[in-house]
């Protein structure tokens, strides 16, 4: 049988969850990544996100993003994992500096349960 798990570091400290759907894992992943990040409503995503591109060549030079990376997880409930997955690696992406910073590390995998 195959499961998901989410393992991370934050600190040095450790930890983990198991899913039995890969949807669930992603869901996770992203849940913990926006915690990481503090964003719970669209202002704190569009902050998170101009702050990001301010430091860096943003990819609309001279504008602010229009909108944010979705963050509702109410919303990502009716979408699928490849969506998922597609959320939680541009959060990743714009995080780098300040995953690095804090010892944060996130990442899934799969792996074969065998009695």
């Amino acid at each position: 049988m195959k499961i998901w798990v989410m393992q991370g570091s934050y600190e040095g400290e450790m930890y983990c969850s198991t899913h039995l759907t890969e949807k669930g894992a992603a869901m996770a992943a992203i849940g913990d990544l926006l915690g990481f990040l503090d964003v719970g409503d669209e202002e704190s995503a569009l902050s998170i996100i101009n702050d990001e591109y301010q430091m860096d060549d943003p990819p609309y030079p001279g504008d602010k993003l229009p909108e944010p990376i979705e963050w509702d997880q109410e919303k990502m409930k009716s979408m699928t994992r490849k969506e998922l997955w597609k959320i939680f690696r541009a959060w990743c992406e714009i995080s780098w500096d300040r995953m690095a910073e804090r010892g944060y590390n996130l990442d899934v995998n799969a792996t074969d349960i065998q009695a």
